[in-house]
């Protein structure tokens, strides 16, 4: 695929840029690449950085979390990329938490409205292990101490946390605590507002395994969680809100955003959901049985559901499978935009389709969805759906061979037409592998991809996308500054 940020016409270089080359310095700012053969090094640690992921900030940057096992037992870390992709703390971040784990689980990270990174994780660094959460200003500051507040007051299995800044500035943390997922609230401070050791959502006889966590209006919070029936070995998707108080608001029995008699979501599956802005929530996920196929639903403030129950069929093609929805939503259209991985019967062969709904839940893009990739031999993984102005940007990831996985991406308006030329743009050409891709949109509108690169070690890395399809800082050394590549430049300072 063609880099849509070649060279064209004379360049311009900095005074500064001058000085740099006439003392013989090598230029090596970390900013963002306008170059998908050379992607931001985020992490790049004696041993691997992997499980990455990304909130914005107001002021056009982001943090990025990740575990990190150079020294052992997958320790927490996190940075702070200004808009232009600069390092605002040591490379290789700052340590939030030195664990000693073997391997991992899922972990949360938040930001609220003073600029602080919240980021709740499993701890091991006590007799008991504990869930802890820590709140990092913007200057890296650990505002809750070492490694942080722990929540949880039990022995029972503890695992995958999630965190959220409620609107009226308080924190929730959710976390799954053998059978139940269990929440608990903080002030500012970290004082808990609730029971000691939370409010668990329980249903007798059931697991109710924690999948995502999410904000809401006023300052109430919606969790879901796989709710796993033991007398059938089903798993099927539920909801609740939870206001300032712990009071569940959509009833006691909670909301079944899926429950298909016979049907299954897939094992080890734990869907995300987006909040939509208006005190619900949006969700995309796929089944295993009666077959494997996509569906999403938007669960109103009021906990109704404004598609048909169990959600809706993303693409009507019975020949096909598909599986690992990713869901963007629009506020203003209530358009939701999904992509996955489409599938042969055989699942030997894979592709990359679309689907839009509209806030009924009518399809836009024709019953079966549209085409974006046709399906092939390559593999297509690491999906991730970002809003963007009128429809959405997709990225992904495409295995051509061994541990040779570029990342695409391409732009779509609310019809399905695509709005850059060439369609797709490259995130990553890098003959590298690709793993756990993580995705934001950030202030200015523009994407961010952070993902575990596998070069030598897994290393972590980033890139950004505008919203005109070109990488790096519009304007910025768009010429191969940060590459080390001067071959199209000119000697002319403005």
């Amino acid at each position: 695929m063609r880099n849509p940020t070649a060279s064209r016409g004379r360049r311009v270089i900095s005074r500064f840029a001058l000085v740099l080359l006439a003392a013989g310095a090598a230029p090596a700012l970390a900013v963002w690449s306008s170059d998908p053969a050379v992607n931001l090094v985020i992490a790049d640690g004696a041993s691997e950085q992997v499980q990455a992921k990304v909130v914005p900030r107001a002021d056009g940057g982001c943090y990025v979390s990740w575990f990190d096992n150079s020294t052992g037992g997958y320790d927490v870390r996190l940075q702070r990329l200004s808009a232009t992709g600069d390092e605002l703390w040591p490379h290789n971040g700052i340590l939030v938490a030195d664990r000693n784990y073997s391997s991992t689980v899922d972990y949360g990270l938040a930001i609220d409205a003073d600029g602080n990174a919240l980021v709740a994780f499993n701890d091991d660094s006590q007799a008991t292990e504990r869930i802890v959460v820590a709140k990092i200003d913007p200057d890296g500051n650990p505002l809750w101490g070492t490694p942080g507040i722990a929540v949880s007051a039990s022995s029972a299995f503890l695992a995958s946390p999630k965190v959220a800044a409620t609107s009226d500035g308080d924190v929730v943390v959710a976390w799954f605590q053998d059978p139940d997922t269990v929440l608990q609230r903080l002030d500012a401070a970290g004082t808990e507002q609730w029971a000691h050791g939370g409010i668990a959502l329980a249903h007798s006889g059931d697991s109710f395994l924690l999948a995502d966590l999410q904000a809401a209006d006023a300052g109430a919070v919606i969790a879901s969680w796989v709710r796993y029936v033991t007398f059938q070995g089903d798993k099927h998707l539920w909801a609740q809100k939870l206001d300032a108080t712990g009071s569940v608001l959509w009833g006691a029995g909670h909301v079944q955003v899926f429950d298909l008699a016979g049907g299954s979501l897939q094992f080890g599956n734990f869907p995300a959901f987006l909040p939509d802005g208006s005190g619900g929530a949006v969700f995309a996920w796929y089944t295993s049985t009666p077959a494997l196929q996509v569906r999403a639903q938007r669960i109103l403030a009021n906990g109704t559901e404004a598609f048909a129950h169990n959600g809706v069929e993303l693409s009507t093609d019975s020949s096909r499978l598909r599986v690992d929805p990713s869901v963007a939503f629009d506020p203003a259209s209530a358009n939701l935009y999904a992509f996955w991985t489409e599938e042969d019967q055989l699942q030997s062969q894979r592709g990359l389709w679309g689907q839009a709904l509209d806030g009924g839940g009518a399809p836009l893009w024709g019953p079966a969805g549209q085409e974006l990739v046709p399906l092939g031999s390559a593999d297509i993984s690491e999906v991730s759906a970002l809003p963007a102005p009128g429809g959405a940007l997709v990225a992904w990831s495409e295995t051509l061979g061994f541990d040779q996985e570029p990342i695409h991406a391409a732009r779509l308006d609310a019809d399905g037409a695509y709005v850059w030329n060439p369609a797709f743009v490259d995130l990553k050409v890098l003959a590298t592998g690709t793993l756990r891709m993580a995705a934001t949109i950030v202030s200015d509108g523009s994407g961010v991809f952070v993902w575990s690169d596998g070069e030598s070690t897994w290393d972590l890395k980033g890139q950004n996308l505008n919203l005109d399809g070109t990488l790096g800082v519009p304007g910025l050394f768009a010429d191969g500054f940060e590459s080390g590549d001067t071959s199209a430049w000119s000697a002319a300072v403005p």
